[in-house]
Order: C-alpha cells, then structure tokens, then sequence
C-alpha cells in the first residue's frame, strides 16, 4: 500500500478531462530532453485513465472485500478490532487502475486513537447514537529505487539521490461520513453531477428540436427509454465537458468505495475514551456493508447473466 507520495499535480493532470492530450512528434536530428520522455509517458497513461473513466466507469471489477477481524471472540467486551481489506481489482474515480495483490489491514483502536473528536462528529449519528464510516481506495504513486544523482541545486549534498522509478501503488483511506442520501439519477462518471432526471413522458431537455420531440414520442415504451437517455446523454455538459473539482476536492473525486461500516455507540465520548485504553468496541457492534459499492459490469457478466435468466 502507498504511504501517497502521490501529488497533487498527477491528481490535477488525471482529473482534467476537457484538456486534448498531445504526444511527441519524434523526427530525425530532433533534440529531447526529460520534459519529452515525461509528456510521452504522460500521454500513454492519460489515454488510459480517459478510456476507463468514460466507457467503463468507476467501481469494483473483482474482490477488494472489507471484512472484521477481531482479537479475540466476540463476547460482551470491547476487544481490538482491525479491518481486512482482501485482494481485487477496480477502477477508481478518474478512472484509474486500482490493485490490490495482497491483503491489508486497518487497526481501528489505532486508526481511532489519531482522530479528533471533531473530525469523529462528521460520520456521528446523534440520533441512532452510531458512528458511521467509509472505507475507500483510490491509485496513488509510489516512488521507489532512489539512486545517486548530479546535484542541480546549490548545497543540495554531495549525496544526492533520487527515485529512478514510479511504482503503481494504493491509498486506503477510513472516513467518517453519514450515509448520503441515495442518489436516483443516473451517474455514468463519478466525478461528474448525474444526468437530469427526466422520465419517460416527462420533461425533455430544453435544446432539442421540435423534430427530436416528436421522434422521443414515436417510440415503443423500449425504444422510447432508449431514445430518452440518449436525448440526455446527448446534452449532458452543456458548454463544457471538464469537471468541476477544487484543488482539495481531488482526492474525494478519485476515491472509490469499498464499504461502509456503523459502530452502535451510546455516546461518542465513550469510544474516545476507550481508545486511550487500546480498546474499540465489541465487534458485535459493528455493522459492515460491502455491497454499498459500485460495481463494473463486464461483457461477460452480462452474457453470463443473460444465459441464466433463460
């Protein structure tokens, strides 16, 4: 797993989706330094992350199943409780490649103990008296093999050394958030708003034309919620395809969720002071959902489940 040296500079460049892509024009007798290496290498991967984020989306492909595991047998005590999180493969909200080869581990009492009551409150139900919180994952860089190179700066070191490559790594994060109210609308890009809700029969969207209308309405009710999605898919980005993201909003529009876990608690006073002990709460009292996440639907899935419907 990545301790994220991922900067956000390569967040900003895979989140920049309206910008065209440019490669290197290679010619005879041409002079290219490490800015060129650096654009081609840039051009590759962002065709890529593009090509996943717009037709294939975000979301589990295999595997990445949260899972407790506590110290000792569940009773009516607190014990120390770490959370799983397996093997699997997905893509995450800018559509990049996210793998999991091993399993990793999330100590709660640990996780816990670094928070602070204010940051804890944002995922507190006062009224259910539960903590409710996210686990998520997103690609993030890892730089590895440092070796020795020429100072460029003044009073660098006479050792200076560098990282001669970039490892493809994750970034697991524990999140405290309310579960958000279930979104409806049709999202075919994470990091893009839904599309406009407009049910068959119901309001269309403002710039077709008189004739649009009329072929919308000439539909069989198939054909028809076909056409209707089509009509808005078609004027999804009004004048801009970018998507709207601030600096700190980066790394929230590439997270991709795992799962989402709720912890019964009489009070969030008690689990602050439970920590101070190494002590969480009983794992009985904690409730884990994995099926929350989005999911990619494959060619084959869809063979798969068409062959068994029949």
């Amino acid at each position: 797993m990545s301790t994220s040296i991922d900067a956000n500079p390569t967040l900003e460049q895979d989140a920049t989706l309206d910008a065209p892509l440019r490669k290197v024009a290679y010619e005879a007798g041409m002079l290219l330094g490490l800015e060129a290496t650096r654009e081609e290498q840039t051009y590759h991967r962002r065709r890529l992350t593009r090509h996943q984020y717009w037709l294939h989306g975000a979301g589990t492909l295999a595997g990445m199943a949260v899972s407790l595991k506590p110290r000792a047998p569940a009773t009516s005590e607190p014990t120390k409780t770490s959370l799983i999180v397996g093997p699997g493969l997905g893509v995450d909200g800018l559509g990049r490649e996210v793998l999991i080869h091993e399993p990793y581990c999330i100590d709660l009492g640990t996780w816990l103990k670094a928070q602070s009551e204010t940051r804890l409150r944002e995922g507190y139900d006062e009224t259910a008296n539960l903590l409710w919180l996210k686990v998520t994952v997103r690609y993030a860089e890892c730089e590895v093999a440092a070796q020795p190179v020429l100072a460029r700066k003044l009073n660098l070191s006479t050792d200076a050394v560098q990282p001669s490559r970039v490892a493809d790594g994750i970034q697991l994060e524990l999140i405290p958030e309310l579960p958000p109210a279930e979104e409806t609308r049709y999202q075919p890009w994470s990091a893009h708003a839904p599309l406009p809700q407009t049910p068959l029969g119901g309001a269309r969207p403002a710039a077709l034309t008189a004739t649009e209308t009329g072929y919308l309405d000439a539909g069989s009710d198939e054909t028809g919620r076909q056409r209707e999605l089509q009509a808005r898919l078609l004027h999804a980005f009004g004048d801009g395809v970018g998507v709207k993201l601030l600096v700190d909003e980066l790394e929230a529009g590439a997270r991709l969720l795992l799962a989402r876990l709720s912890i019964a608690l009489p009070t969030l006073d008690g689990i602050l002071a439970a920590t101070e002990n190494d002590e969480v709460v009983n794992p009985n009292a904690i409730s884990l959902n994995n099926l929350v996440r989005p999911f990619l639907i494959t060619a084959s899935q869809l063979a798969y489940l068409q062959r068994s419907a029949v």
